[in-house]
């Protein structure tokens, strides 16, 4: 049995992307990872970050506003643009991120603008993705076709694969043995899909079946996030019969 405590989950799996995984023999596991602790999670997205930088002018906004190039109003009009949310029930786009420092009286030159989509389906992502950089791309060339002023506005377009999607199916170890552990214990334990990614993303890519069971956390990356001690008490009462139940019915490595 391997027990693996990754860091920096939270800003992209960085532990998980980073771990050696020569060290680890197993080939099914578990993360800690999801609200519900009468599920366990089965299907999780693929994501995609970008970081897309506007390139305007500056110029002085009371004086000589007509001099710059505006590049907070590019960036925002091409977001506009954008369907953002959830798009469809496999699908999520989020912008979270929109930075342009400066001051009041500057015509900003330069904006930045970060964020993500999701998808259970691969191809949806890729859609979604080209229509991101697409919307950013038109709302230049918009301005370009009535304005010439030395290559400007222009664009830096960073795309970067966050994480692929899993896909466990019902009759997987993984699954019967959870849901062995949880009816041992007088509790249901059901599938779900989620929209959300953990380092189970990474192990699953790494060849590793992991499935996510909950902990029980609320208002989940919040001010007012939470847990119960006795949800708690039941993640580790159903990890800890896994564990025996896997002691009596070895998975073949």
């Amino acid at each position: 049995m391997d027990i693996v405590l990754t860091i920096c989950e939270e800003i992209g799996l960085l532990g998980a992307k980073h771990l050696d995984f020569s060290l680890i023999d197993a080939r099914i596991g578990y993360a800690l990872d999801t609200a519900d602790t009468e599920c366990i999670i089965t299907r999780a997205p693929s994501a995609n970050h970008f970081e897309i930088v506007v390139h305007g002018k500056d110029a002085h906004a009371g004086a000589d506003p007509e001099k710059g190039i505006n590049a907070i109003s590019l960036a925002s009009k091409a977001i506009a643009r954008l369907e953002l949310g959830r798009v469809d029930e496999e699908t999520t786009c989020n912008i979270g991120v929109m930075e342009a420092p400066g001051a009041t009286n500057i015509v900003p030159n330069r904006a930045v603008v970060k964020g993500e989509a999701r998808s259970h389906d691969d191809k949806k992502l890729d859609s979604v993705t080209r229509q991101i950089i697409s919307s950013f791309e038109k709302v230049i060339a918009d301005y370009k076709r009535t304005h010439s002023d030395e290559g400007l506005p222009r664009l830096d377009i960073q795309v970067d694969s966050e994480f692929s999607r899993t896909n466990i199916p019902h009759d997987h170890r993984v699954v019967t043995m959870a849901q062995k552990a949880a009816a041992n214990l007088g509790r249901t334990l059901v599938m779900k899909r989620t929209g959300g990614g953990s380092d189970a993303n990474i192990f699953f890519s790494k060849g590793i079946v992991t499935g996510v069971i909950g902990t029980g956390m609320k208002d989940i990356h919040t001010v007012r996030e939470s847990i119960r001690l006795e949800d708690m008490v039941k993640t580790v009462s159903l990890l800890l019969e896994i564990i025996n139940i896997h002691a009596s019915e070895p998975f073949p490595c």
